[in-house]
């Protein structure tokens, strides 16, 4: 997908702001300017200037995406903020409201707070701990967070609205088991491929087989039989350092581009491995587990992890298809 917005010389500059973004600001605020702020291949964004009712100067961010696809990433990544926010404060920017520009439908939109961050790693101990807390205790509030949207008043994987990693969009329909939700993502990414590139070449499909029949059940059905059972913890769903800071000001952790979902606690540690393209490596996954300690069967701990980065190297694989 090209970038609907205009090039990259233009990103800098105020662009203006949209009739419905603005009815989102707090009562009696006065907009002071709207200033172009980085792109991707598929969102254009923006900070938004302001000065509150009593005087205060408040920052935002804005995010704009085209298309059906971008209304349903700015929905979703608008949702995800929320189930963040509800479990732990401070951890992810908060969010404001989304919706569709009143002077081109096509153009969807997400608002959050602004913060200004470092650009750089945040630090291990504190963003492990902080990952763990909102892991363990959303898992005593899934529940109760879940009542609004799925009526079985049981344990369920999945999510409300359709997330994205990056434009991907994934399967979130809610289902009984954790086997069931990771079989049903990795379809649905494997199925996007395909749109992209056209059928699976024999020697793939000679591997996937395996995969689904044999290798999935092996990891994944020993950790929900036997009297197990894998309580869902919401996750950020694409976690990896690229997509978390430090904010300058308060000096702590923060995770943005959330593609959020109720999953096994485990799979938001698929990035820290050793000799991978990212910066968090087994150090971090050692202090996280002292906070939340790995899922019995622990010996399955190392394959468990290994399985779950497959999917990050197919969905980056497909993100460059799309693009």
């Amino acid at each position: 997908m090209s970038n609907p917005f205009g090039d990259q010389d233009s990103l800098a500059l105020e662009i203006e702001a949209d009739e419905a973004m603005v009815a989102q600001l707090p009562e009696d605020s006065k907009l002071v300017s709207t200033t172009g702020h980085g792109a991707s291949l598929w969102t254009r964004s923006a900070r938004v200037d302001t000065i509150l009712a009593d005087g205060v100067p408040k920052a935002y961010f804005l995010k704009v995406a085209a298309g059906e696809n971008g209304r349903s990433m700015m929905q979703g990544e608008y949702e995800s903020a929320k189930a963040l926010n509800a479990v732990v404060s401070n951890f992810a920017p908060r969010p404001v409201g989304w919706g569709t520009f009143k002077s081109n439908p096509d153009l969807h939109f997400f608002l959050q707070d602004f913060h200004e961050m470092d650009g750089e790693v945040p630090d291990m101990e504190k963003l492990t701990f902080k990952l763990a807390e909102m892991h363990l205790k959303s898992t005593d509030l899934h529940i109760k967070m879940k009542s609004e949207y799925e009526k079985s008043g049981g344990d369920k994987f999945g999510f409300h609205v359709t997330t994205h990693n990056g434009s991907l969009a994934q399967d979130n329909s809610w289902v009984d088991t954790w086997e069931e939700f990771y079989i049903q993502g990795m379809k649905r990414m494997l199925d996007l491929e395909e749109k992209a590139r056209g059928p699976q070449p024999e020697e793939m499909t000679s591997l996937l087989t395996p995969l689904f029949e044999k290798v999935i059940p092996r990891l994944l059905r020993p950790m929900e039989t036997g009297g197990r059972r894998i309580k869902p913890s919401l996750l950020h769903g694409d976690l990896w350092h690229g997509n978390t800071s430090t904010d300058i000001e308060t000096d702590e952790p923060i995770v943005y581009d959330s593609c959020a979902f109720w999953g096994h606690n485990e799979f938001d540690l698929r990035t820290m491995r050793a000799k991978t393209r990212f910066k968090f490596g087994r150090a971090w996954l050692k202090a996280y587990l002292e906070h939340y300690p790995a899922t019995p069967p622990v010996e399955d701990f190392e394959y468990r992890n290994a399985l779950y980065i497959l999917q990050v190297a197919r969905d980056t694989l497909r993100m460059k298809v799309k693009d």
